[in-house]
């Protein structure tokens, strides 16, 4: 019982050594890569900061927006206004050819 006991005690108390170290290590890891995340979401969090910042310096103000909204609403209002004139104009001429070509066509029917 002796010799069992003077082998398996060490044997424990190397495999209690060995899970020790081995849940210590991982620790550690595990540590090491929650920092590492922690600093990464750290700089994305100040890039977005830095893009907020950007976009309000850099892009239009409301005033602008409003302005360029303004001038795009009148500018289509121009282009329907135009385009129902077009429209008038084809009508018409098309009115004077159809005149002109039934009297081409009557041409000495009539008299």
């Amino acid at each position: 019982m002796e010799i069992v006991v003077a082998v398996l005690g060490p044997m424990m108390g190397g495999l209690v050594s060995l899970f020790v170290f081995v849940n210590k290590r991982n620790t550690s890891f595990m540590t090491s890569e929650f920092n590492r995340i922690h600093d990464s979401l750290i700089s994305m969090d100040e890039k977005i900061d830095d893009l907020r910042v950007n976009v309000a310096e850099n892009y239009v103000t409301n005033d602008q927006l409003t302005q360029h909204i303004t001038s795009e609403e009148s500018w289509h209002v121009r282009f329907s206004e135009e385009m129902a004139q077009t429209r008038d104009e084809c009508t018409t001429t098309r009115v004077i050819v159809d005149r002109m070509w039934m009297d081409y066509q009557n041409q000495g029917k009539l008299q």
